[in-house]
Parts: structure tokens; sequence; C-alpha cells
């Protein structure tokens, strides 16, 4: 279970950071394993699901990458960015 304040989601958190850092939604990628990651999914300009994700999740990702263990992060970040 997790709680958290109304109105306060991930997507929330996330556009919180990248106005601090000069950061736009186009410019951002959202990894994640769980339905309550749909609204950060809805911000970011990529949602990248990983391979154990929710179902619900996974329905609306851009990508699915591997599971944690399979480094599934650092598998699309070093596609986009290069090694």
């Amino acid at each position: 279970m997790e709680l958290q304040p109304c109105g306060v989601t991930k997507a929330t958190g996330l556009a919180l950071a990248a106005e601090r850092l000069g950061v736009t939604p186009w410019q951002t990628i959202a990894f994640g394993d769980m339905p309550n990651d749909i609204p950060m999914f809805d911000w970011a300009a990529h949602g990248v699901a990983m391979a154990n994700a929710h179902p619900e999740l996974r329905a609306v990702a851009d990508e699915i990458t591997l599971s944690n263990e399979d480094d599934g992060i650092a598998v699309v970040l070093e596609r986009l960015y290069g090694p």
C-alpha cells in the first residue's frame, strides 16, 4: 500500500524535479513497473516498463525493457545515449 497526499503522484514529483533542472517533459524518460507509474508515463516523453511490470503499465508503455536483474534501465540508456 502506498499513501500520499491528494494530487501528488510520481508525475508531479517528476515535473517538479524537471522544472528545477530546466528540463521539459519532451526531454524525459520514465521507467516503472506498477500502475502508480501511469501518470508519470503520461507526463514523460517516453515511458519504459520493466520486463516484470504490471500488465496495466505494460499496456501504456512506449517500450518494455529487460528486468532490473538484467540491467533493463542501462540497456535502454546505452541504446539511446551510447556507452
